[in-house]
């Protein structure tokens, strides 16, 4: 997709037009940057003490889509998940996200790379949430997408540590040998889910911002992230780049193959408003997950929406929370971001 095809599209069409499109259409439609009938909607949170069983997770996540009737379901393992079958133990988060943290594991020094076990995708965590895939689109509608959560490598790398990726750890001879593995096992693991019936993914690199050296993620980011969206680019029509935490690398949405960039617009930058001229990504966005949708009213919520659309003209826009959205946040809130695009 050009920038000019983004910039060109016919944005909302004419009422008569309204709730013509399925959600595959509709959710297409706003990746090329072309008209949609409304914007497409979506959020997502965890489901704690629903997320241990695929049959539990499932559920969970098909009770949501029936109540709200998103036009994508992501679907929301816990965040450690990918690392669990590494040898990662894991508690419940006090964040109110209702996810999980690092309790122990299996990389304390350098040289603890090269001894990662293998994480094959028919087994284990990674088994469990393929069957979570294979569930929910046996149970929800044919024409909604379904897209699942992963990690780049570098992400997972530190997620492995539990900490801050020290010194040490990133100029370890072994941790590019080890980043390949990862980047093979999230592949594998991702084409798994793709034949489970997952239309797509949500790429989450959490070390692509200011928190980390821009330097440093060329080296170790960039590469590593590329192996996997370049594997999954010829099979996966719906691709997004999730930029987590402030001041992200935000070229990255221009420079790797994705249909869609995700970050937390509201706050940090860019803001949305300066993003349509950034790339030609299809923005995923617009909403405060705290401020409206916590804090805030319905009517607040409602506005922010409005704002979003008018800040993009309706198109080249999924109007979505910047990132997971507190367990906290009111049912009417989520209500009113699903009602503010129409029926």
């Amino acid at each position: 997709m050009t920038e000019t095809s983004q910039k060109t599209g016919q944005g909302i069409s004419s009422p008569a037009n309204r709730a013509s499109m399925t959600h595959r259409e509709r959710v297409q439609a706003a990746l090329k940057g072309a008209a949609v009938d409304r914007p497409p909607v979506s959020f997502w949170l965890h489901f704690p003490g629903e997320d241990h069983t695929a049959q539990l997770l499932a559920d969970s996540t098909v009770r949501l889509q029936q109540r709200f009737d998103l036009d994508v379901v992501k679907l929301m393992p816990t965040g450690m998940y990918a690392v669990v079958d590494y040898g990662v133990t894991i508690s419940p988060s006090t964040d109110g996200l209702g996810t999980t943290q690092y309790a122990s594991g299996p990389v304390h020094g350098p040289h603890d790379w090269a001894r990662l076990p293998s994480a094959p995708a028919d087994r284990g965590e990674l088994g469990k949430q393929v069957e979570v895939v294979r569930r929910v689109r046996a149970a929800v509608d044919s024409d909604t997408p379904i897209i699942q959560t992963i990690y780049s490598p570098l992400s997972l790398a530190s997620k492995l540590v539990g900490s801050e990726l020290t010194p040490d750890l990133l100029d370890a001879e072994e941790l590019p040998a080890a980043l390949e593995r990862i980047a093979a096992d999230v592949v594998a693991f991702a084409q798994a889910c793709r034949g489970a019936g997952a239309d797509g993914f949500f790429f989450a690199s959490q070390l692509a911002n200011a928190s980390f050296s821009r330097d440093e993620y060329e080296r170790l980011g960039v590469p590593y992230d590329l192996t996997v969206l370049e594997a999954l680019r010829p099979d996966t029509w719906f691709l997004l780049l999730h930029l987590h935490g402030e001041e992200p690398f935000f070229d990255l949405a221009n420079r790797y193959p994705v249909d869609a960039v995700s970050w937390e617009d509201r706050e940090t930058t860019p803001a949305m408003g300066d993003a349509v001229s950034l790339t030609s990504r299809c923005l995923v966005g617009g909403m405060g997950r705290h401020v409206p949708l916590v804090d805030g009213t319905s009517a607040a919520v409602m506005a922010e929406a409005q704002r979003a659309m008018a800040e993009t003209r309706g198109h080249g826009l999924i109007l979505a929370p910047g990132c997971t959205i507190p367990v906290a946040v009111p049912a009417e809130n989520l209500q009113a971001l699903r009602d503010s695009v129409g029926p």
